[in-house]
C-alpha cells in the first residue's frame, strides 16, 4: 500500500509540462511500455465525464439527502481530489454529465472521430469494444500491479487499457420464508437442485409464489445474467474468435434457461423491462430465487425480506462462471491532451481511501490489497459471496465481437435469449437461425 501510494505522489509532483509537441499520436506518453514522459502547457482544462458529481447533480443530491450514499461519497471525493491535485499541476478539471450506456458511447465516439477526444472516456459493455477498436492507451504498469485482473480490459495485443473504478458479479439472492414454505432450510449448489427447488416452490405456491429462474430479457440485462450460466459450461457465444452458438454446451444451457422460466409468472423473466422482476422479489415478496448483482442486498433490506445470498449453483461437471456487470471502467483515448493527467485521476479514483468505499455498498473493490485484507469485508455476506467470484482474476464483462458488436448482441438478446422463452421452438432452429445471421455480421 506504501508503494503505491509513494508512487502516485513522486508522479504527481514530478511531472514538468513541455511544449505541445508535433506529434499528436503520442502527447507525451509512451504508447510502448506505458511511461508517463513530461509534458507541459498553459491554461490546461480536462474534460472528465461520469466521474465526479457535476454542480447540479450535487444540487440534486443535497436536495434528497443523498449525498451519503456510497456512490455520491465516492463521486463526490473523486471530484474534491481531483480538483485540487490537479490545481497543483497548474490544471483544471471539468466533470461532465453525458448519461451513461448509449448516450455516453455516442458522444465520446463522436468527440473522438472529430478529433477532440475527452481526457478520460467512462463506460461499461462497449468498453471492450474501444478496446478492439484500439483507441485506448495501454495503462501504466502501477495500475495495473494495483487491481486484480478481473477489473482490467485487454486490447488484442494483451495490454491492459481499461479499468473498472467498480464493478459487481451475479449471485443467487433468496426469500428464505418461501423457501421454508416449500420444506427446504438452504440454496441450491447446483443445476439439478436450484430446478427441483425451484419447481417445488412454485407447486407449493399454487400460482401465489413461484421458485423463480434465469432471466432472458430482450437486451443487455437478459444477456448479463445468462452469460454465467454458458460460461459454466465452459463456453460463451464466441470463444477464440468463433461462434459458438451451435455447440451443444450452449444448447443445453438453452434449454436449462426454457426448463427454469415456467417457474416465473408468464412474461416476468423475458419483459422488456426488468423492474417488473425485482418488484415481485423485492416488494410482492413472491418469487424465491433472483440471479441479481449485489446491490440487491440493499433492496432486500429496505423492503425487510428474511433474505439470503449464496454462489450461482453449478451444473455438473461445470466450471466456476460469472460476469463482470455495473462496471464503471475508465480508460484514457488516444489524442487525448494530457494522457499523463489523465491516469493521475485514474490513479485517484482507485485510492484506498475513495476504493473502500465500495464495500460500504456491498460492492468488490477493484484494488488487490483491499481484496486480499479480508477483515475488512468478510463479515458481509454478499460482498463475501462477491469477492469469492473474482478473486480468481479471471471474471470479465460479454463477450466482445470484432465487428458490428451492438448489431450482434440484438440478434442474441431478442432471437436467441428471449426467443428461447417466449416461443416452444427447437433451440437447435433459434440458434442456427441466429448464428447465420451474426455470421453474415463478422463475414
Amino acid at each position: 500500500m506504501k508503494k503505491f501510494l509513494s508512487l502516485f505522489g513522486v508522479l504527481l509532483l514530478a511531472v514538468v509540462f513541455l511544449a505541445a509537441c508535433d506529434d499528436d499520436t503520442d502527447n507525451g506518453y509512451d504508447d510502448d511500455n506505458g511511461e508517463v514522459a513530461d509534458a507541459s502547457a498553459e491554461d490546461i482544462r480536462l474534460v472528465v465525464p461520469y466521474l465526479g458529481l457535476t454542480d447540479e447533480q450535487i444540487e440534486a443530491a443535497e436536495s434528497l439527502g443523498e449525498m451519503d450514499t456510497p456512490y455520491n461519497r465516492f463521486m463526490y471525493g473523486l471530484r474534491r481530489e481531483a480538483e485540487s491535485a490537479m490545481a497543483d499541476q497548474g490544471a483544471e478539471v471539468e466533470f461532465v454529465d453525458w448519461g451513461w450506456a448509449e448516450s455516453l458511447d455516442q458522444q465520446q465516439r463522436a468527440l473522438i472521430a472529430a478529433g477532440d477526444a475527452p481526457d478520460i472516456v467512462v463506460g461499461e459493455i462497449f468498453m471492450p469494444t474501444y478496446a478492439a477498436e484500439d483507441i485506448l492507451l495501454p495503462l501504466p504498469q502501477d495500475i495495473v500491479d494495483a487491481v486484480n485482473p478481473s477489473f482490467l480490459v485487454f486490447n488484442d495485443n494483451d495490454q491492459a487499457v481499461a479499468v473498472a473504478a467498480r464493478a459487481s458479479v451475479f449471485s443467487l439472492f433468496y426469500n428464505r420464508d418461501l423457501l421454508e414454505a416449500a420444506g427446504f432450510d438452504s440454496a441450491p449448489t447446483t443445476w439439478d437442485e436450484f430446478q427441483m427447488m425451484s419447481d417445488a416452490i412454485t407447486e407449493a405456491g399454487n400460482g401465489e409464489f413461484f421458485g423463480g429462474g434465469v432471466p432472458s430479457f430482450p437486451h443487455a440485462g437478459g444477456a448479463l445474467r445468462a452469460t454465467p450460466f454458458f460460461r459454466q459450461m465452459g463456453t460463451d457465444f464466441i470463444v477464440d474468435g468463433e461462434l459458438q452458438l451451435e455447440s451443444q454446451e450452449l444448447i443445453e444451457t438453452l434449454y436449462f434457461i426454457r426448463a427454469m422460466n415456467h417457474n416465473l409468472p408468464l412474461g416476468l423473466g423475458n419483459s422488456a423491462s426488468e423492474d417488473p422482476m425485482w418488484n415481485a422479489f423485492e416488494v410482492e415478496q413472491n418469487i424465491a430465487f433472483v440471479i441479481n448483482g449485489t446491490w440487491q442486498a440493499g433492496g432486500a433490506e429496505r423492503n425487510d425480506m428474511n433474505w439470503g445470498v449464496a454462489p450461482l449453483p453449478l451444473p455438473a461437471g461445470g466450471v466456476e462462471g460469472n460476469c463482470l456487470v455495473a462496471a464503471m471502467y475508465m480508460a484514457v483515448p488516444r489524442g487525448a491532451s494530457h494522457p499523463e493527467l489523465s491516469f493521475d485521476i485514474i490513479r485517484l479514483a482507485l485510492s484506498e481511501n475513495l476504493s473502500e468505499i465500495w464495500l460500504d455498498d456491498s460492492v468488490p473493490s477493484p484494488r488487490q490489497d483491499i481484496i486480499d485484507h479480508t477483515a475488512r469485508w468478510s463479515d458481509n455476506e454478499t460482498l463475501a459471496v462477491a469477492i469469492e467470484a473474482v478473486s480468481t482474476g479471471e471474471v470479465s464483462g460479454l463477450a466482445t465481437f470484432p465487428q458490428n458488436d451492438a448489431q450482434i448482441w440484438e440478434i442474441i438478446n431478442t432471437q436467441i435469449l428471449a426467443r428461447t422463452t417466449m416461443t416452444n421452438d427447437p433451440i437447435a432452429t433459434i440458434v442456427a437461425e441466429a448464428s447465420a445471421q451474426i455470421q453474415s455480421l463478422l463475414d
